[in-house]
């Protein structure tokens, strides 16, 4: 009878111990789904004739983090000619601009008010297309060639 006890104690313990995994699997799940979320925006994002001139813009989106740079026919997979960094704000809808690049044609100060799509982030009424659309392959296969010229 002692053995009997002991294994259906030891059955119910595992049940239980199953069964804790199993609501905080559950509740490790239900977090991570804002942070899933947050990441949909992730990846690389052009513009082209950013600011006005005919650099290409690129918007780089990790988390609620962003930096926007910016290349001229001669760095284009090289540095930046300008960089600014700066952040979502908390429901997505502005990027508020904490480091602003060096360059004077530089407009990327303060905040601007942002939306968004599954392939692209409008900037100000600007769409940046991300890289891997056909819209973002095709301004990047345009921007490239015009800078073989």
């Amino acid at each position: 009878m002692g053995i009997t006890s002991t294994a259906r104690r030891t059955r119910a313990e595992i049940a239980v111990s199953i069964a804790a995994l199993a609501a905080g699997s559950l509740i490790l799940t239900a977090c991570s789904g804002s942070s899933d979320s947050a990441g949909k925006l992730d990846g690389i994002y052009y513009v082209k004739d950013v600011n006005g001139t005919s650099d290409l813009g690129q918007l780089v989106v990790k988390g609620s983090n962003v930096s926007h740079h910016e290349y001229s026919c001669d760095g284009v997979y090289e540095e930046p000619d300008v960089t600014s960094t700066g952040e979502f704000n908390k429901d997505q809808s502005q990027i508020i601009w904490t480091v602003a690049g060096d360059d004077t044609r530089n407009r990327r100060t303060g905040t601007e008010p942002i939306s968004t799509s599954s392939t692209s982030i409008s900037v100000s009424g600007s769409a940046y297309v991300r890289d891997n659309s056909d819209a973002g392959k095709a301004l990047l296969d345009a921007f490239k060639a015009k800078c073989k010229k």
